[in-house]
């Protein structure tokens, strides 16, 4: 059931520490893999290039990528957000085994997190400008969120990961546990962040930005351990619901659901940063639906052996898909960009009118 990979090849041993675990071998890959230099990547490759090839594009093709890369922004600030406040207390639950190589490894994740944050943030100031400059309405602080994600409704799943870990880490329970590691490993790690990366992919023909390329080629890898973290977790609950441990029954039903609450907000932004803005770099939103579809395949059905029910995914998708045919998204994000200004106007900050 669980994700399988060979543990890493040491002959050191410990006293503390297993070091034939599978989670110190995602900590050890995680020193070996993730410790990449965002700022030295800047400085190697540079931003010039990317800001003359986004220069040539036509407006419309530029939006499109802001409205991608805002998703990526507002996601992995939440993420790295949730790891720092409350996946550190998750790791180290009673229903993982006192686990100190899962607790170590977290430390890895954590640092990979917050850099993500840092090379998007930087790379969208840098090349796209301040037209998402709201950092001082901090969403995590009673601001906001980037307008093209407040319109699309994701800020809801982020809204629900950032409840569900904060539940998850007070309560230590497995089935709370089973949701939180679910939204934020198979959800937005597993599917939005997998989405975007292939998205990202297909633009890359139309827009080949090499600095964007390059540093997604990193958060690609970095995301792929994240999420057989989640799923070697989400297997441990598992299978100690199915042994018959009375305290993990209704994780598999808690996974699922999560699945069912969040699937349609992912096809609300996907079909947002491609067919609602006409889609001018190609990207497909039938391609990316196809694409998001198998990923449930195999993450929920394959890697975690649960019985998704996709008559019901396709018809959650379908309902929110006509509610996207009649929303204006250019309207929405407008809307969303005023009440920011006024906001800031009566907080005392800058009026970009």
């Amino acid at each position: 059931m669980a994700v399988t990979h060979a543990t890493t090849s040491t002959a050191f041993r410990a006293e503390r520490i297993d070091t034939e675990s599978k989670w110190y071998d995602l900590f050890q890959k995680g020193v070996e893999l993730g410790t990449w230099d965002v700022e030295k990547l800047f400085d190697e490759v540079g931003f010039e290039a990317d800001r003359e090839i986004l220069a040539s594009l036509e407006p419309a093709e530029r939006t499109q990528i802001r409205y991608l890369l805002s998703g990526f922004l507002d996601g992995e600030f939440a993420v790295g957000e949730d790891a720092s406040h409350h996946l550190q207390r998750i790791a180290g639950a009673p229903c993982f085994d006192d686990n100190e190589e899962m607790e170590m490894y977290m430390t890895m994740f954590t640092l990979t997190e917050h850099k993500h944050t840092q090379f998007i943030d930087v790379y969208m100031h840098e090349v796209l400008g301040e037209q998402d400059a709201f950092a001082d309405l901090n969403p995590k602080r009673g601001g906001a969120r980037v307008p093209i994600v407040q319109a699309t409704g994701l800020g809801d799943v982020y809204d629900r990961q950032g409840q569900l870990t904060a539940r998850a880490a007070h309560s230590t329970d497995p089935v709370d546990i089973a949701k939180a590691l679910t939204v934020y490993h198979m959800i937005v790690e597993g599917l939005l962040a997998r989405g975007g990366f292939y998205s990202i992919n297909k633009l890359s023909g139309n827009a080949p930005l090499p600095l964007l390329n390059h540093g997604f080629k990193f958060i690609s890898t970095d995301e792929g351990r994240h999420i057989t973290h989640g799923v070697e977790a989400l297997s441990e609950l598992i299978e100690k619901e199915r042994a018959g441990e009375p305290e993990f029954q209704g994780v598999s039903r808690a996974i699922v659901d999560v699945l069912y609450e969040n699937v349609a907000s992912i096809a609300d932004f996907g079909y947002m940063f491609t067919d609602a803005v006409d889609d001018p770099l190609e990207i497909g939103f039938d391609d990316l639906l196809l694409r998001v579809g198998r990923l449930i395949d195999g993450q929920f059905n394959e890697a975690l052996d649960l019985d998704v029910d996709h008559h019901r995914v396709v018809g959650l998708v379908a309902d929110r898909h006509q509610e996207c045919l009649e929303t204006d998204v250019d309207d929405a994000v407008r809307e969303y960009r005023k009440l920011y200004r006024r906001k800031r106007a009566a907080d005392g900050g800058r009026d970009d009118d």
